[in-house]
Order: C-alpha cells, then sequence, then structure tokens
C-alpha cells in the first residue's frame, strides 16, 4: 500500500461518506469560520490550511466542493485588545461588531481591520476559499426559519444544555440575542418572551460583566437581522442554513460536555440536519503555551506568516497530523529546522535522496502554491549556510551559492535564493538565538589553550595549506583536514573545535572546509601560525 500524506485517507473517508451526494455531482460544502474581534491568531491558521487541503485535494480527485470561510462581523464586541484607544472603544462595548468604527482608514469596520489582514494572509497560500460575512445572511433571512425552530424549541435546547454540559439555562432563558432598538446593543439583550410572532426582550444594564446595558424593554419580530442566535446554537444553525457536509474544529471545543457535542445534539434534534463530518484539530502552541487572545499569549496569523514564505507556513500547518499539537518558537529552532525539512522533503519529492519516500514527496507536493503544476527542481543554499553566509560581510551570496552548488545558479534559482535570504535576514535580526549569530575574530582568542597534540596536528594543517598545489575550495580542504587528523591520530573534537574556536570564538560553526575556503589561504595560514608558534 502506498504511503501518503495524513490527509489522502481522510479524503477516503470523506468520499466513502458522501459517495451518493459525490456520484450525483453535488458539491461538498467544507466551512470553517473567525470571529473578527480582534488580531487573527495563528492558531487560527490551522483550520484554514487544514479545511482548505481537504476542499484542495478533494478537486485534485474531480470531486467538486466549495469551501465557505466566515468573517463573523455579527456577533457582540466583549473585549478591548490592547492594541486599540481604551477609552474611545470601551463606549462600543456590547454592540454587534459591524457597527463599531475602524481605527484604521482603508477598513469598513472595525472587523475587517482584522478580516482584511487575515485575508492578505491567505492568499498568498493558493487556498480554494471563499469568504463571506455572516452579518449579511441574517438580513436577507437566511436564519429566518433557524431562528424560528429554536424559539419553538427552547425547552428542548435548554435541556440539550443540561444534559451535555450539566450548567443548564433558567426556565426563562431564550436562545436569542436581540440588537437593542434603543442603544444598538446586542450582548446586553435577554429575551424574556416569545409568541410566535415578536420576542419581548429587556437590555439590562447588569446582564453581562463587559457592557452595560440601557434598560430599554421592548417588542420586536426577530427576524431579518433583528437579532441572532446565541454561539452554540448558531453553530448547530450554520451548518443547516448553509449545508456545511464537512468542517471541524479545534481540540477545545471537544472537551466533554463542550460546544461541538451541544452543537451536534442541537443540529440533529433541533433543525434535524447531520452532524458535518468531523475534523479535529489539536493545538498550537506557541513557546509552548496554548495560543490565547484573552491572555495575551502568542502571535498574530500575520505576524507568523510574515516570518516564513506561503510554502513553509503551509508546511508548518500540515507536516503533522490533525490530532497532533504544533509546537511554534520563532526565538528557537523551529523556523531553521522547519526550512531543513522542506529541503529533505524536496529531496524525496525529486528523487535525490537515496531512499526517495512516496509519502515525504507527497507532502512537498501538497505545500506548493499551486497544486496543479509540477514544482521546478531548484537548487537551494541550506538555512544554517545562509544564515552564516549573510554575517559574513566579506561574501557575496550569489558567489559563495554557486560555489557550493558547484555551478553557476540559473534565474529561478537566484530568485529562490534571494526570498530565502529576505527571511533569514529577517529571522537573525529579529529572532536567532545566539547560537546562530556568527561574527569573525580579527585575531585568535588570547585565553585560546591548545594542548600538544593539538598544536601539532594544527603546525601540519598550516604546512599543507601552504602547498600551492592545494585546491583551495570547500570540499578539497575539509578532506585534508580529515587526512591530517588520522595521521595525527587526534581525536576530531580536539581538530575541529580549535579551528572554530581560532576563528569564531566558539566550539562548533558552519561546515569546516567550506567555512576556511571563504578566506584567503595567506590568512588562514597567519591565523594558525599565531597560535602554533
Amino acid at each position: 500500500m502506498t504511503i501518503m500524506s495524513w490527509v489522502d485517507p481522510v479524503i477516503g473517508e470523506i468520499e466513502e461518506h458522501f459517495a451518493e451526494k459525490i456520484k450525483r455531482n453535488e458539491p461538498l460544502i467544507i466551512r470553517d469560520e473567525k470571529t473578527l474581534s480582534g488580531k487573527v491568531h495563528i492558531g487560527s491558521m490551522r483550520g484554514i490550511i487544514i479545511h482548505g487541503l481537504i476542499a484542495q485535494v478533494l478537486s485534485e480527485k474531480g470531486i467538486e466542493n466549495d469551501f465557505k470561510f466566515e468573517l463573523n462581523d455579527f456577533d457582540p464586541m466583549d473585549g478591548l485588545p490592547v492594541y486599540v484607544d481604551q477609552e474611545e472603544y470601551k463606549k462600543h462595548m456590547g454592540k454587534p461588531l459591524f457597527t463599531v468604527p475602524s481605527y484604521k482608514p482603508r477598513s469598513e469596520n472595525y472587523p475587517m481591520v482584522f478580516g482584511d489582514e487575515l485575508k492578505e494572509v491567505v492568499q498568498p497560500l493558493g487556498l480554494p476559499i471563499d469568504f463571506y460575512h455572516l452579518r449579511p445572511l441574517y438580513e436577507a433571512g437566511k436564519f429566518n426559519d433557524v431562528i424560528f425552530e429554536a424559539l419553538n424549541n427552547a425547552e428542548k435546547i435548554r435541556t440539550i444544555y443540561l444534559e451535555v454540559s450539566g450548567g443548564g439555562k433558567p426556565s426563562d432563558w431564550y436562545p436569542l440575542s436581540v440588537v437593542c432598538e434603543k442603544c444598538g446593543k446586542i450582548g446586553t439583550t435577554q429575551v424574556i418572551d416569545w409568541d410566535g410572532k415578536f420576542v419581548k426582550y429587556a437590555c439590562k444594564p447588569d446582564y453581562v460583566e463587559w457592557a452595560e446595558g440601557c434598560g430599554y424593554e421592548g417588542q420586536i419580530n426577530p427576524f431579518d437581522g433583528a437579532a441572532k442566535l446565541p454561539w452554540k446554537v448558531e453553530w448547530a444553525a450554520k451548518w443547516k442554513v448553509l449545508g456545511v457536509d464537512i468542517e471541524g474544529a479545534g481540540k477545545d471545543h471537544y472537551a466533554a460536555g463542550g460546544s461541538r457535542e451541544i452543537a451536534a445534539r442541537i443540529s440533529e434534534e433541533v433543525f434535524h440536519y447531520p452532524t458535518p463530518f468531523d475534523i479535529p484539530y489539536e493545538f498550537f502552541n506557541f513557546k509552548g503555551k496554548k495560543m490565547s487572545a484573552s491572555k495575551g499569549l502568542g502571535a498574530s496569523s500575520k505576524e507568523v506568516a510574515d516570518m516564513l514564505p506561503p510554502t513553509l507556513l503551509k508546511l508548518l500547518m500540515i507536516r503533522k497530523k490533525p490530532n497532533q499539537p504544533i509546537e511554534f518558537d520563532p526565538e528557537g529552532k523551529t523556523i531553521p529546522n522547519l526550512f531543513d525539512e522542506y529541503d529533505r522533503l524536496s529531496d524525496h519529492y525529486f528523487k535525490r535522496h537515496p531512499e526517495p519516500f512516496e509519502g515525504f514527496a507527497r507532502t512537498f507536493q501538497l505545500t506548493q502554491i499551486n497544486p496543479y503544476e509540477p514544482p521546478p527542481d531548484l537548487w537551494q543554499m541550506r538555512f544554517t549556510v545562509l544564515s552564516f553566509v549573510l554575517q559574513m560581510p566579506h561574501l557575496d551570496l550569489e558567489t559563495e551559492a554557486a560555489k557550493l552548488k558547484g555551478s553557476a545558479l540559473t534565474k529561478a534559482e537566484k530568485e529562490a535564493l534571494k526570498e530565502r535570504a529576505f527571511y533569514v535576514r529577517q529571522w537573525l535580526e529579529n529572532c536567532a538565538p545566539d547560537e546562530f549569530k556568527y561574527t569573525i575574530l580579527t585575531e585568535a582568542p588570547a585565553d585560546l589553550e591548545l594542548d600538544e597534540e593539538q598544536v601539532n596536528a594544527l603546525k601540519k594543517l598550516k604546512d599543507e595549506f601552504s602547498d600551492e598545489s592545494l585546491e583551495w575550495e570547500g570540499a578539497s580542504i575539509h578532506e585534508l583536514i580529515h587526512k591530517v587528523k588520522e595521521e595525527s591520530e587526534i581525536e576530531p573534537q580536539k581538530i575541529f573545535q580549535p579551528l572554530y574556536q581560532i576563528f569564531l570564538g566558539r566550539d562548533r560553526g558552519p561546515q569546516v572546509g567550506w567555512f576556511l575556503s571563504t578566506f584567503e589561504r595567506e590568512d588562514i595560514i597567519h591565523r594558525l601560525e599565531s597560535v602554533t608558534d
């Protein structure tokens, strides 16, 4: 059996589950969403890319589908991010998000500051994604029927809450929030009666801790955007309204008595709609902590997307199965390791690896922005080497790249090198730990200690380097160092470590033969003389 990416078995399950619908050539509806209450954290990108990958592979197999992503602009404003004017925006707490003014000139309103930014992050990934806004669906009457069903089945919904979570709703609770006709807030209103046509409601001053209602009481027709369903009921309602077939969610929704279980029961028992095919996925941990908007942990999608080319951002999200957590530490080795993994996958895809593995090749294919065009086979400079070259003022990047490749770079390879250098340089400036930062010493460290064995080996190495017949390039130098090591019967670290210490003041560095080849032969000989004479 061919081993593929984790997505392929999932697609197999989807094909089996929806065989009849696929046979009728009806599109499968895939859905995900984000409430635009603040900057979209990078953890949300996992859901976007998982659902987008499902859509991509279904299309690859000729199966009609539509990936709808909701920009939720109708929820109440229930928190103030630290990056907005607290006094200015405090008065908007409790209002529907779409009514809150933007704090940036080019965005339509407050939520679309974050919606526009999210679109900017997602667009380069090449995912087949159809963005839509929630508010217009309510205003167009798309939710009228499910609102009617929910109000008529308020008691049944209260029972479901009680049975699933153990935290029941009061006997006078109705699953609806009205937009107050007086103050325009939606987070502060409580429906207190329903007669089949109208709801009575009160905008309570102390209904929630984060907003203050105006005290108005009134009666209103709850349809066509005048009211909205609460989260767990609305989740189930969206499945029915949009005809959703496939929708996963983050791990936090699957806790015992959690929102997914409540929504599933409401969907089946109240709205009589089957629960969508499920793809639960684990947390995205930023520096070992779960991403949290309320606690201010983690980075926004844009901040992380700016650290990585689109192919690497896709790899970050799909390299592990959905049920495995992702650990991301930009100030550690996550980014260098991710680039190295991408290059290894590339070796498998282009069959440069001695034992090409089809599963790795498939993952590489899925990271590409255009999955329908074969990616070009490009030579790439490894991340650690590139990070070193960029810190060496005496080196020219393209020249060193051509030396390492063994031939001139193609135009496409030059562009790829330029792009990778941009991200590496950015990482070096903002995130890199000290072990990745290099400075060439002007002279050997004064406190360098060498034993007799090391001095003799370095003297022999100096004499060998003085032989003009030695080709001054990485492979030849590296081979010569190993030859001297063998002849001197010295432990590897006793010859390699001093070479790094003499030039870098540390015990390790880039591949030593190539490293020494980047200097003039006379400079190397002179430095070795300074520590052996």
